[in-house]
């Protein structure tokens, strides 16, 4: 009985216990019944003569929570006196049993059925009858700190220690053992047996069932211990972090009453401080037992087990392909009737789809793989393997390892290295791009020169060569005209004079052209003895000098030496002694290409003696511009101005001057580098728009109206219609 109701959850106290307390008394002879009680659940059990004795009366009054107002009541709890008792009346009693599980599934055809060979036939087929066994281990454990708590914990093993699922558990699988329903089972089997009469021996006594041998036995219940033990440990965590607060609460009340004790000793009746110190050794020691009666402990008993033979049915068959045989097992469980496949020598699944690879492995259909050399079958785990280079699969008698990378190449893709000599597949090596020849790619260097696609190609030991101008590996390496020594392309550059190829040391580089030139093409400057491609002459003095010597002119590109050249510190400009350029306003040296002429005139002028004209708004020399402030385009263009449609002309686009365009009268007039239009409406309106030359066109630089003064003071010049 007690095997049959131990759980693998704890015992709980309330219903739980309450049914437990039932089937104890019930299962040995009690009369169990309702309480007439105040509190609800509450028992009263006729005891035999055998429990009266152990318990001390004939009639016990039980309740399972502590109800207040009555008496005469005995609480059943974890801990209690009676449940102790109760505990203690079980110690000794059915500590091991045997038990054996009836037969349900006496049928073979599904045995049979169980596996389908996929490349092979069954050669040989043997049945039997065997008995299996599952150990029950019933585990007490007990967790004593400041109160006590109990559960009882169930382990459940097979022949060869695998712990097997309870239903109940918080990790069970589905098909989880239902324990209760086990031992149910076998005792109604057990029973049946006796009433029949099977199972007995002549004399009238039970068939006596052998146990399994001792040392067996010892080393499961240890394998199962260290189960309990690791459940007790997973339990302590809960039960600690209900241990501490209380812990905490009481320590508080313990330093708070020393506290205010030793802080009402006053120095006049302590002066040695001898009272203080003694309370203070008080609390330590009293803090002390409070964390020893609160430190947790937990005890790890084992009370019972329980034996259970299973009836299974096994088919053992010799598969065989014609080449070679492998045994397959097949068992069902006569109880419950499930199988139990051959599993995988890959995955380790069970499989109903059994297949003999080359190396007699059972593999599953899923794991089946074919060599692409030999045509062979072989399981997951002995395995195919990719190619790296073609990616065929094959097998360790097909394909070789490579030395390299580790992977398994087939034949026609794995060769021997004839530098180092050992086996590489074609994927670690390469050609030499010069002479063809593979080996491993760590035996060949890159051609420091690249190939007319822009690449950089592999060149073995044999083809490279060093060059010594700038000490890479090449092969394309050729012979410098002026030395005779072998230079790889990089090094070599040519004569932009004669065309040779010459390498470094034998030529030198144009500063200003940037322009190689070769020794022989190099001759001696006159003026400052630096060897040069070329010298020019000056256009003023005739000296013939190198491009350091001078510097070509900025405006008509003629070269001028040194004391002819005019070089502005302003904006970096050199120009030579026939541009140089003078204000015509003030006579001081300027530059020409800063500074541009007259618009009018053509004559330089610098930005000083700039006058700009009231009308268009531009820069004139001195000698352009009027009394009048205008200018002589402006003051002429009643004169000689053209009367223009200003919507056609090509800067009436320009959004500043389309809504002008349609209001005036126009006329047109131009000098070197503007072209100015006049407009008059009425004697006192009146706009202009002037526009720049450049080569994409024409650019407006002003459009405005003019001002009513500056109608008054041109009125008199104005003749248009």
């Amino acid at each position: 009985m007690v095997k049959r109701k131990s759980k693998t959850q704890p015992v709980k106290s309330g219903a739980e216990l309450r049914r437990f307390t039932t089937e104890f008394f019930s299962y040995f002879g009690a009369a169990v019944g309702e309480a007439d009680a105040p509190s609800d659940g509450c028992l009263t059990v006729e005891l035999g003569d055998e429990l009266a004795e152990h318990f001390g009366r004939p009639v016990l009054h039980l309740c399972f929570h502590n109800a207040e107002g009555v008496s005469g009541y005995d609480l059943v709890a974890h801990g209690s006196r009676t449940f102790d008792r109760m505990l203690a009346y079980l110690n000794g009693r059915g500590a091991a049993t045997l038990l054996d599980l009836p037969s349900r599934h006496t049928s073979s055809e599904e045995l049979l059925a169980a596996v389908r060979p996929l490349n092979a036939s069954i050669a040989n087929l043997r049945m039997s009858e065997q008995v299996r066994r599952l150990f029950v281990f019933n585990w007490r454990i007990t967790y004593r700190s400041d109160d006590k708590r109990e559960e009882l914990y169930t382990v459940v093993l097979d022949e060869d220690g695998e712990r097997l699922r309870l239903v109940g558990e918080p990790d069970a699988p589905a098909g989880a053992l239902d324990l209760d329903a086990l031992f149910a089972d076998a005792t109604e089997h057990a029973n049946g047996a006796d009433d029949s009469g099977g199972g007995h021996a002549a004399n009238g006594q039970q068939a006596a069932r052998p146990l399994p041998p001792m040392t067996h036995l010892v080393r499961l219940a240890e394998a199962a211990r260290k189960i309990a033990i690791y459940h007790a440990d997973f339990r302590c965590v809960t039960h600690e972090a209900d241990v501490l607060p209380r812990l905490y609460r009481t320590l508080n009340r313990l330093t708070t009453y020393y506290g205010q004790q030793i802080e009402e000793v006053y120095d006049s009746h302590d002066p040695t401080g001898e009272k203080r110190r003694a309370l203070e050794v008080d609390l330590e020691r009293k803090i002390a037992e409070e964390v020893e009666n609160h430190r947790l402990r937990v005890e790890v008993t084992l009370f019972s087990y329980a034996v259970f033979n299973l009836p299974v049915a096994v088919a053992e068959m010799t598969l065989s392909d014609g080449k070679r045989e492998a045994t397959v097992r097949v068992a069902r469980n006569r109880y419950s009737g499930a199988l139990e496949r051959p599993r995988c020598h890959a995955c380790g699944e069970e499989t109903s789809a059994v297949a003999v690879d080359r190396n007699g492995h059972i593999t599953c259909d899923n794991c089946i793989r074919q060599c692409a050399g030999c045509g062979e079958m072989v399981c997951a785990a002995c395995g195919v393997a990719p190619c790296p280079v073609c990616g065929k699969e094959n097998c360790d008698s097909c394909g070789e390892a490579c030395w390299a990378c580790g992977e398994r190449a087939c034949p026609e893709h794995i060769s021997r290295c004839p530098v180092c000599g050992d086996t590489v597949c074609h994927a670690c090596q390469a050609e030499c791009a010069h002479c063809g020849t593979r080996q491993c790619r760590s035996h060949l260097h890159t051609d420091a020169v690249r190939t007319a696609d822009g690449e950089y190609q592999l060149i073995c030991a044999a083809c490279a060569v060093r060059c010594p101008g700038c000490l890479q590996y090449s092969a394309s390496i050729e012979t410098c005209e002026a030395s005779g020594q072998r230079f790889c392309a990089n090094c070599l550059v040519t004569c932009a004079k004669c065309g040779k190829r010459v390498g470094p040391g034998f030529y030198q580089v144009h500063t200003e052209t940037g322009k190689a030139y070769c020794s022989s093409c190099m001759t001696e400057c006159p003026a400052c003895g630096a060897l040069t491609p070329e010298t020019s002459v000056c256009v003023t003095c005739g000296a013939v000098g190198c491009h350091s010597c001078g510097a070509a002119c900025d405006v008509c590109g003629r070269w001028s030496c040194k004391e002819h050249v005019h070089r502005y510190e302003d904006c970096g400009h050199v120009v030579c002694a026939e541009h140089v350029a003078y204000c015509v306003g003030g006579g001081e040296e300027i530059c020409a290409l800063c500074h541009a002429g007259c618009a009018i005139c053509g004559q330089p002028v610098c930005t000083e003696h700039t006058i700009i004209c009231r009308r268009c708004g531009q820069g004139y020399c001195p000698g352009c511009i009027g009394k009048s402030g205008l200018c002589e385009t402006c003051a002429g263009i009643a004169e000689w101005g053209e009367p223009v449609d200003m919507q056609q002309e090509p800067c009436a686009a320009h959004p500043s001057v389309t809504e002008l365009a349609r209001q005036f009268h126009w006329l047109r007039t131009e000098n070197r580098r503007y072209v100015i239009y006049m407009g008059r409406s009425g004697l006192l309106s009146g706009a202009v728009v002037t526009v720049e030359r450049s080569l994409r066109g024409g650019k407006v630089v002003a459009a405005h109206r003019l001002s009513l003064a500056d109608m008054l003071r041109d009125r008199f010049a104005w003749t248009g219609d």
